[in-house]
């Protein structure tokens, strides 16, 4: 019988900025029982930690270490955390979007972590250095780690070498929401588009950091098309990113700045997806894509680039389209949903297993038996 939880070290991409794994990390932290479960978590980078409040709030601990661009710096200091801390963490989730995370699984093998965790959380790169890396790394991930879990069948593919998935050795963790904060509620998407000033306005939206992955150049030449045949037409974009002033340079060439509001990050998605009429999403890449999820759940039709795993459409509102159409393409299939007749989706979302309480009662298990 354990008197203490057991704690283990969340190994993050970033230093918690607000992206969709420090979501999906931060929800499960919230979700588990924390009498038997606790979470440490071990950033990359320097900057603004989004979720140090909340951490230090639920009884985590953080440590710091740089990019691995430093390396020795953080080859040192990494080690030197791992080292310090052998006796507290038996467990190191590594959270990986390219296999350069193996880095950090070879220093917990040396430091002799007892169970090095590796979860995929992305499914592809348009950067071609990036794409040599994970296919000389990947094969060496089972070397270094004893767990491979992931977002997706896809995730897992771009993580893992062949024979873990051919004879499905990795375990998929899904992504999950609250799903009963996803119910639509005609009343609330009446008090947001007021606030946002759009009662008569065909609303076009978009939730996701201001990224590279995310593709907004793309969306910003779609959205012109659009307003083409719907002038009233408006384009919420919810996130931040280091891309956020040439996305709006880029909206000022096309002549369509003023009719694109940027919410910034929020907290409450939910209500935003709710002022919504229709969700694009035409990502370069993504592991699972949780706000395509979400927007579904609201009742969103939701038009998604053709590349991004299937496993995302849990309803029948998902219409796949490839990057190679046409912006003119796009916008017209996205216009023929215009008149789209909005329905709660929360029990089919529910059916399928993506609400977060039961996810994170999974993963709280999946500790407590390999600890």
């Amino acid at each position: 019988m354990r008197n203490e939880p057991i704690r283990i070290l969340q190994c993050m991409p970033t230093n918690m900025v607000c992206g969709g794994i420090e979501n999906f990390i931060m929800n499960i932290y919230k979700n588990i029982d924390r009498n038997k479960v606790q979470f440490d978590f071990l950033t990359h980078g320097v900057g603004k930690n989004y979720f140090e409040e909340e951490i230090r709030q639920l009884g985590g601990e953080i440590y710091r270490v740089p990019f691995i661009k430093e390396y020795k710096k953080y080859q040192e200091q990494m080690t030197s955390i791992l080292r310090e801390n052998q006796e507290k963490y038996h467990t190191i989730h590594i959270h990986a979007t390219y296999a350069m995370s193996y880095y950090d699984a070879k220093l917990a093998k040396k430091c002799k972590m007892q169970n090095i965790i590796m979860h995929s959380h992305s499914a592809n790169t348009n950067v071609k250095k990036r794409k040599i890396v994970q296919k000389l790394l990947k094969n060496q991930m089972t070397k270094v780690t004893n767990y491979q879990l992931a977002c997706s069948k896809e995730a897992a593919k771009w993580m893992f070498p062949k024979q873990v998935i051919e004879e499905e050795q990795y375990k998929i963790i899904k992504n999950g929401i609250y799903v009963e904060n996803y119910s639509f509620e005609p009343k609330i998407r009446e008090k947001v588009r007021s606030k946002l000033q759009v009662q008569g306005n065909f609303v076009v939206g978009h939730v996701g950091r201001l990224s590279e992955a995310k593709n907004h150049v793309f969306l910003l030449e779609v959205f012109k098309e659009i307003l083409k045949e719907e002038s009233t037409a408006k384009l919420l974009l919810v996130g931040e990113g280091e891309l956020k002033e040439k996305i709006k340079q880029r909206a000022q060439e096309l002549g369509i700045l003023e009719q694109i509001i940027f919410v910034g990050n929020s907290e409450s998605v939910q209500e935003l997806l709710q002022a919504m009429d229709v969700f694009v999403f035409p990502s370069l890449f993504e592991g699972f894509g949780l706000a395509a999820l979400e927007a579904q759940t609201t009742g969103l039709p939701c038009f998604l680039a053709d590349h991004i795993t299937k496993e995302v459409k849990v309803t029948d509102l998902v219409v796949y389209i490839s990057l190679k159409e046409t912006p003119k393409y796009w916008a017209k299939r996205i216009l023929d949903k215009r008149d789209n007749k909005r329905e709660n989706k929360i029990d089919i979302v529910k059916n399928k297993k993506y609400d977060i309480k039961s996810i994170a009662k999974e993963l709280e298990e999946f500790y407590l038996k390999i600890d």
